[in-house]
């Protein structure tokens, strides 16, 4: 019986433990959502402008364990602006647009006008905050993700830039942590993110 016990306790402190290694680990991000192809145009977006400070520019944050040895969070591709152009591509073929990469273009009213020849709509983005800050406690994982971001939005027919700010912070608690449980709890984020910040006329 006492044998049975230590089997069962070893089985949860395993369990508890799990198998987490400092060091660092890749993050897929991609946009999840589904949605009908109501819209057609063309758009044109830029790579993101990383204006994190004190950052490297694939970092997306970090895990402290229980021996206070730490996971390292990387984005795949280890450019997080690269993967946000995409993102937005992403989102705006699944919506009806045909959408090309271009180059980085000056965001103002002239910029816009020049950079938008070819396209009904372009856009480009700065990335003020983005890190996940997670913590290891016993048999769980605490996790506040910390995203701010603008958009910049052009619209070639009405000659209209929009500036678009869109910041969040949500916490969570996940018992079962893994890599696919944090690159989902990112991509959610992103999608309400996009959802509520391009409402579409």
């Amino acid at each position: 019986m006492k044998k049975q016990l230590l089997i069962y306790f070893g089985f949860m402190l395993i369990i508890l433990w799990g198998c987490a290694t400092p060091g660092q680990k890749f993050i897929n991000i991609n946009y999840i959502g589904e949605h009908e192809k109501k819209h057609t145009g063309k758009i044109g977006i830029a790579t993101f402008l990383d204006n994190r400070s004190g950052m490297g520019e694939g970092y997306l944050g970090y895990r402290i364990l229980l021996d206070n040895s730490q996971e390292t969070y990387m984005v795949q591709g280890l450019n997080l602006a690269e993967t946000l152009k995409k993102i937005m591509m992403a989102y705006y073929e699944k919506i009806g647009f045909t959408a090309a990469s271009i180059d980085p273009w000056e965001l103002t009213a002239k910029g816009m006008k020049t950079a938008s020849r070819n396209f009904d709509q372009i856009m480009a983005g700065k990335i003020k905050k983005f890190e996940c800050r997670a913590k290891k406690k016993g048999g769980r994982t605490e996790m506040t993700l910390d995203i701010d971001l603008t958009l910049f939005l052009g619209i070639a027919d009405k000659n209209t830039l929009k500036t678009i700010p869109v910041s969040l912070t949500l916490e969570k608690t996940e018992f079962t942590f893994n890599q696919e449980k944090l690159e989902l709890f990112i991509n959610e984020a992103l999608e309400e993110i996009i959802q509520k910040a391009l409402i579409l006329e």
